[in-house]
């Protein structure tokens, strides 16, 4: 990946870091570090990856992406606006009784293509050999946390997933909470005994997101395991001293400013 890509899906994302930041703020949500986190993946898919037609929604042979992690749905709606499925005035609507944009993605948004939850990978591989039936090309991306690694029904359709071998099916474990690149090795091992193809990159560096990518399982299914920070400890983004405390919007500026400087230092950096 030139220098010159990286820098716009750099600039993108933060973007929709600040839009994500001001829709939470306003919806008096809580809980940033979801949807902070899954923001470089997110841009990374829509903008490099994913063959999308936001003015044909429902055209044929286009990629789709399951969020299985419904916490992380603001930053799906950032994503979607921007890339033109609805109006960026929407996002204010987040969580509102009657509002379009609901606290998990539901199918009646523009731009989504299935409902969020913990049964997001049993849906995204259903979805994957039911595309791979019809002929229709188009390849499905599905998006899970750390934590729903630990549900049984994740587990079965790792295990029978394989088999069935649904190539056009990429699995991205979300795994937050360390840097380091050794943390996931148990997961990373357990994957591959049931027949997956695994790459492990770090969640917030393009580069290594598209090299992940690029690396793929043959005749194996692939799963990258993206290594992310907390939105504490990685973005310095304020949260709440309790986790149903919303932002005021003296945080919401606070963490605007912050993600400004950040964005700075590692444009320095480089």
């Amino acid at each position: 990946m030139n220098d010159a890509k990286r820098d716009a899906l750099e600039k993108t994302a933060l973007e929709v870091r600040k839009d994500v930041v001001r829709m939470s703020g306003v919806a008096k949500s809580h809980g940033l570090s979801s949807a902070l986190t899954v923001v470089d993946l997110l841009v990374y898919l829509y903008w490099e990856r994913m063959k999308i037609f936001p003015r044909e929604r429902n055209a044929p042979g286009r990629d789709r992406l399951v969020l299985s992690s419904g916490f992380a749905a603001p930053a799906l709606y950032a994503c979607l606006s921007k890339l033109g499925f609805f109006e960026r005035d929407e996002l204010w609507s987040y969580r509102r009784l009657g509002g379009m944009l609901q606290g998990y993605p539901d199918i009646r948004t523009p731009g989504v293509d299935a409902p969020g939850g913990t049964s997001g990978l049993g849906i995204a591989l259903g979805l994957a050999l039911s595309l791979r039936m019809d002929g229709a090309g188009g390849n499905v991306y599905c998006i899970i946390d750390r934590e729903e690694m630990h549900n049984g029904a994740v587990w079965e359709s790792i295990e029978a997933a394989p088999a069935m071998m649904p190539l056009n099916l990429v699995m991205i474990v979300e795994y937050g909470g360390s840097l380091e690149k050794n943390a996931p090795a148990p997961l990373s091992k357990r994957l591959a005994a049931f027949g997956w193809h695994v790459n492990v990159a770090d969640g917030h560096d393009m580069g290594a997101i598209e090299m992940a990518f690029q690396s793929s399982g043959g005749s194996c299914p692939l799963a990258i395991i993206a290594i992310t920070g907390g939105s504490r400890e990685y973005y310095g983004a304020f949260e709440p001293r309790t986790p149903d405390e919303p932002l005021s919007m003296d945080d919401i500026e606070r963490t605007l400013s912050k993600l400004d400087i950040d964005a700075n230092k590692r444009g320095g950096q480089e």
